[in-house]
């Protein structure tokens, strides 16, 4: 019984206009996409992504003619690779930084030649406050034409447009009572019409993404390889966990209604509700606490800005540079209060970077907090985290940074004791080695975008995801026990 009834829902589908509108927009977006993204979007920031990681090369390769060098300026920018995969999700890119920057906090020229190490700046090119109102605009930008909006916005409403009258208008039509004469479960009949539907939108979304597909892999030259295609695979099933939420919905809202139109009326507002008005006023609530909590940011910068120029740490460091002479240079005891505090004043102003990463990322977290509860919220961020792009990314890319600056520092420390003529106090240039050193010495920093690595920071959308279809079959299932045949 339960495959007569699938089978009459996907002949009833397939045969109305619905679907052939449907099929024909989904197809037409899937393919501006594709033409979107071979058009130059995924060449020109791989183009501009090779050249910094070349100029980055260039510049260790300069600074490693003396060890010293490399352990007072650090390894530079470290920029954040493209996706292959942002045409599946790419809004919120544009809005985060690309790269993440090590500067030298304090140098100095007293009786010695130079002072002061590297840091880990997460602000990039951007000021605090300009940092913060583009967290903000993340939630507010133009929704491009991506899988997200094609899937979480188009297919979301034609989930709804199946089933807005899958009981209602039977019920009109006088069909339903003679179907539930025949003994017929309530719960078969409920799962027929939800499986009939998903069967639909499936073939929809499928013929959608293979022609997508194929206009990627012929028109651009992006290598889809092994890990990109299971997350792929991933994403289509993250989008089926999301159409069932719609198709439960609008079964529900069938199942509730008194008339057809009425039933129209409620899963458009529903739709508006849930994929526009939401998201945008959750993105607006937060730009507007953002901005508020912004305009109590300049203490931390002036914090930050006198830790660097007027903090004891800093002003016992040049007190103790100004002492030191050249014959003190060549004494050990001499200069190693100098290297402690170098390395005093460097832990503290990266402390203060820190603290100032991690209130960007908790306000970020607080916007996202707001458009999660929306269905639409969790999609998004579950997509863009498999993907690569988005927040969850940036994440992922910050953390593995911090890796790699510990590793990096971790070598220029053994290649410096693996000097006998050199004293070890790092990260004084005249107590260091004076030795030429091979870049390919050096740590290369290749960010890990593995599906196990970027899931992880969108572990509580993809769980949302998986238990918000169960939710919402559930709640269209008592709303269709209490609900009349007649």
């Amino acid at each position: 019984m339960l495959t007569a009834i699938v089978k009459r829902e996907c002949l009833d589908h397939l045969l109305s206009l619905r679907f052939s509108f449907a099929l024909v927009l989904v197809v037409v977006l899937m393919v501006l996409n594709a033409l979107g993204f071979a058009g130059g979007t995924y060449s020109y920031k791989r183009d501009r992504y090779l050249e910094k990681v070349q100029a980055q090369q260039e510049t260790l390769r300069a600074d490693a003619a003396r060890l010293w060098q490399l352990a007072v300026r650090g390894p530079g920018d470290l920029h954040k690779k493209p996706s292959q995969l942002m045409f599946c999700a790419a809004e919120a890119d544009h809005a985060l930084p690309n790269r993440v920057g090590a500067y030298n906090m304090t140098e100095g020229t007293y009786k010695i030649k130079i002072y002061g190490i590297w840091v880990i700046s997460f602000l990039g090119s951007h000021s605090f406050q300009d940092s913060l109102r583009r967290t903000a605009q993340q939630l507010l930008s133009v929704q491009a034409i991506d899988w997200v909006f094609i899937i979480g916005v188009v297919l979301s409403l034609v989930a709804l447009l199946f089933t807005f009258e899958a009981i209602v208008g039977e019920k009109e039509r006088g069909t339903l009572k003679l179907v539930m004469a025949q003994s017929l479960p309530r719960h078969t009949l409920l799962l027929g019409k939800f499986l009939g539907a998903m069967l639909v939108l499936t073939l929809v979304m499928v013929l959608g993404v293979v022609v997508n597909l194929l206009l990627v892999l012929s028109l651009s030259e992006a290598n889809l390889g092994a890990g990109e295609t299971a997350k792929l695979v991933g994403m289509v099933g993250l989008a089926l966990l999301y159409l069932s939420i719609f198709v439960s919905l609008g079964l529900w809202v069938s199942a509730r209604s008194s008339s057809a139109r009425a039933s129209l009326v409620s899963v458009l507002l529903l739709w508006t509700c849930t994929t526009l008005i939401w998201p945008q006023t959750g993105g607006v609530l937060a730009a507007r606490l953002l901005q508020n909590k912004s305009q109590s940011a300049t203490p931390v910068i002036y914090k930050k800005d006198k830790m660097v120029m007027e903090s004891p740490t800093i002003s016992k460091m040049s007190l103790l540079a100004a002492k030191l002479t050249r014959r003190n240079l060549k004494n050990p005891e001499k200069v190693q209060p100098f290297a402690e505090a170098i390395r005093t004043d460097r832990r503290a102003v990266q402390q203060v970077e820190d603290s100032i990463l991690a209130d960007q990322l908790n306000q970020a977290e607080f916007a996202r907090n707001l458009v999660r509860l929306s269905p639409m919220g969790c999609f998004q961020y579950s997509m863009e985290a498999l993907a690569g792009t988005g927040l969850a990314r940036h994440k992922s890319f910050i953390e593995q940074v911090r890796t790699y600056a510990q590793l990096y520092e971790q070598t220029i420390i053994a290649l410096d004791r693996a000097d006998p003529k050199s004293m070890h106090l790092f990260p004084v240039p005249q107590a260091m080695s004076k030795r030429k050193v091979s870049v390919e010495s050096l740590p290369v920093f290749r960010e890990d975008l593995s599906a196990g690595t970027l899931i992880g920071q969108a572990r509580v959308d993809v769980i949302s995801l998986c238990f918000l279809p169960v939710i919402t079959y559930l709640i269209a299932y008592g709303a269709w026990l209490r609900s009349s045949v007649i």
